[in-house]
């Protein structure tokens, strides 16, 4: 059963004893409860005025207040929250009593399941009161917030009802010369018209009212308060106020027009190069997603990554690695013509939407792009500057849902082409995503058996350094699976097969095998690494899972602390009762356990009932993190409470300086992502010169 937050009750009792008893029936029914006890009407005054509860358990006793004297009082102090009253017999004249009295539900002390059911249904009841008053502040909120803009807003706004001006704000006022709104209610909007717009301003308006019209935007010649008329751009949207149906207007001066039209071009585009930005470019994306899949029209996105842009950096700083990056860019443009859109997607990265290009010429163009830049020599500051990129190309096709999904592929295809040297080129296999749409499982099974029957599999690792001067080597261990082809696709997919079939227990205990087998031999060599290793739902909810673990590690001579074991917060999320098993089990030997992707679902609370010992917020909130201000106060408070708490915070998929930047000020623990060094079948990171 799914509970919402914690509920306060006040329960009417006569001693605390007696009340703990019916907030342990509920505990022990999975509701989240908070009471105050009441022994009579004096002290349920008190309780009343220092805060409203939610619900109120009314007992039964010579001593106590009865169900119709206690509502009698909720309704006096203006509570609205529903009374269950609870009683030794609990037969139908004295549920149609408590029923008669204003009581919701009726329940007997005894079996303790009379009183968790009808809690269950008063709490549908208070759960529905507190949406329709969040939606009731949202709205209110909204209405004021809409108001507050209005007022404010630099544009000319107003309200008309057929014809007639209802409202408008003190820019609309200004621009017409009038005082204050009082003057401008039932004033015909054609006044503020040159007469020789009038005719062609009423047939728009006509038409725009029926819904004939195409266009919600007209441009017109004004009339200012000196009698002078100027140009003016009119943009029309339907509306009410106060709840009457009505059109509002905004009207912008020619000039005023044209600057909102470049500040939207700049908001668009990248200020270094010129380019698309992120942003722009994954609406672009999406929208190419949106208008499907026509016949022999296809799509493609490239993902250009310059190789060792950071060491690039290092040697002729930032401001030459600023001009790296412009002439990059320039370059790019010139090879992919004006039949592509191009952007900027981070600090050296670059991402190209090939339109009417399949795989094949996608692939040429990349190749002609690779060469390139490998050939090109820049000179910063008298020096010589030669680089090379590495490529990743996916096809924009049936299985692409999204832009986020498209662009996970080209980075993946990217990133397999790094980390097999560089200067290469990777195209994503889209045989996974046909797979997973063939909708037959035992085609599924297939596929999975083949793979693990031959170990199609490997791991690559990913520094994860602390901020705090700790020079600890620490690496993530991150699957990749290769295609009968010997191409490289998403584990995220191949996983979420895996899942289905029951089959992800082997590859998970593929991976543990595999990882400490490699963390043997650094131990060996001296060197006191900790690997973090994610593990599924389906193994953390296997109880011999643990003792397979302890084993497996004492093979190897290893110490279980030097693990770190990862569950997604969707798992924890959906299934709590077994996460919390496996962390205890997993502190038992001796492993430490981090809850990973924290704050994808919201449920910060949720770490306060986890015994975890880090928390790793997810990369959603982490990716671009200094262009994103909501995210940025929301990463502030996960590092904050897990301080609170007691965890160390991790952040992973940090990709640029800037974002390196916050978090440092955020005084997070840990870091992890490309900006540090990007997935290698290698560990040869430096802990004590490097970040740390």
């Amino acid at each position: 059963m799914k509970h919402r937050e914690t509920l306060k009750l006040v329960i009417v009792e006569n001693s605390a004893s007696e009340a703990d008893i019916h907030a342990t029936t509920l505990r022990n029914a999975g509701f989240p409860i908070q009471y105050d006890l009441a022994e009579d009407l004096n002290s349920l005054t008190k309780r009343l005025e220092a805060a409203s509860p939610d619900l109120v358990l009314c007992g039964e006793s010579d001593s106590l207040p009865d169900p119709a004297a206690v509502i009698k009082l909720l309704n006096q102090q203006s509570c609205t929250a529903p009374v269950i009253a609870i009683t030794h017999d609990a037969d139908a004249k004295t549920i149609i009593s408590a029923r008669q009295a204003g009581a919701m539900a009726c329940a007997p002390y005894e079996p303790p399941q009379g009183l968790q059911l009808a809690f269950a249904g008063c709490k549908e009841t208070v759960d529905l009161r507190h949406k329709m008053e969040l939606l009731e502040n949202a709205l209110q909120e909204v209405e004021s917030r809409s108001h507050n803009l209005m007022e404010n807003s630099r544009d000319a706004i107003a309200y008309i009802h057929e014809g007639m001006h209802i409202h408008a704000n003190h820019s609309y006022l200004s621009m017409f010369g009038l005082g204050n709104v009082d003057e401008i209610g039932g004033m015909p909007v054609l006044n503020m018209i040159e007469p020789g717009n009038h005719k062609s301003f009423k047939e728009f308006l006509r038409n725009y009212t029926n819904g004939n019209s195409d266009t919600d935007q007209l441009e017109i010649r004004g009339m200012g308060p000196d009698g002078n008329s100027f140009n003016a751009a009119m943009e029309f949207s339907h509306s009410s106020i106060d709840g009457e149906n009505c059109i509002q207007v905004i009207i912008r001066a020619a000039e005023s027009a044209e600057l909102e039209k470049k500040l939207d071009i700049l908001s668009r585009q990248d200020i270094l190069t010129g380019l698309a930005n992120r942003q722009d470019f994954i609406r672009t994306v999406n929208h190419a997603i949106s208008k499907g899949f026509e016949k022999d029209q296809t799509q493609a996105v490239t993902y250009i990554l310059i190789d060792n842009f950071k060491k690039i950096c290092e040697d002729i700083g930032m401001s030459g690695g600023d001009t790296l990056v412009r002439h990059t860019a320039e370059l790019i443009e010139n090879l992919c013509g004006e039949n592509a859109s191009i952007a900027r997607f981070g600090d050296c990265a670059f991402t190209v939407l090939h339109r009417n290009s399949n795989e094949e010429t996608t692939h040429e163009l990349a190749e002609q792009l690779r060469k390139a830049i490998h050939d090109e020599m820049t000179e910063i500051d008298g020096r010589a500057v030669t680089m090379t990129a590495s490529i990743g190309i996916c096809v924009v096709n049936e299985h692409s849902n999204s832009a986020e999904n498209v662009l996970s592929r080209a980075d993946l295809a990217c990133e397999v082409a790094r980390s097999s040297g560089g200067n290469k080129i990777h195209v994503h296999s889209i045989a996974v995503d046909e797979q997973m749409d063939t909708g037959h499982e035992p085609e599924w099974d297939q596929v999975i058996r083949k793979t693990i029957d031959d170990e199609r599999f490997y791991l690559v690792y990913q520094p994860v350094v602390s901020l705090n001067g700790n020079t600890q080597v620490c690496y993530e261990a991150l699957l990749r699976v290769v295609d009968e082809q010997n191409q490289v696709i998403l584990p995220g997919q191949f996983i979420a097969i895996a899942e289905k079939t029951g089959m992800i227990d082997e590859i998970d205990r593929w991976v543990f095998k595999t990882a400490v087998k490699e963390l043997a031999e650094l131990h060996a060599r001296d060197e006191n690494a900790t690997f973090f290793i994610k593990t599924s739902g389906n193994s953390l909810a296997k109880k011999e899972f643990s003792l397979w673990v302890f084993n497996t590690l004492k093979d190897h001579g290893l110490k279980s602390e030097h693990i770190i074991f990862e569950v997604p917060e969707s798992v924890a999320v959906s299934d709590l009762k077994s996460t919390m098993l496996f962390i205890e089990s997993m502190k038992k030997i001796g492993c430490r356990v981090c809850v990973e992707h924290f704050g994808r679902h919201g449920q910060l609370q949720l770490i306060k009932h986890l015994k975890v010992d880090m928390v790793k917020i997810d990369g959603s909130l982490i990716s671009n993190l200094a262009e994103k201000k909501e995210h940025q106060e929301k990463v502030r408070e996960i590092v904050k409470l897990a301080r609170k708490t007691g965890r160390q915070s991790i952040a992973e998929h940090v990709d640029s300086p800037s974002d390196l930047a916050l978090l440092w000020q955020y005084e997070i623990d840990f870091i992890q992502g490309n900006f540090v060094q990007e997935p290698s079948k290698e560990l040869g990171y430096n802990f004590e010169e490097e970040l740390a």
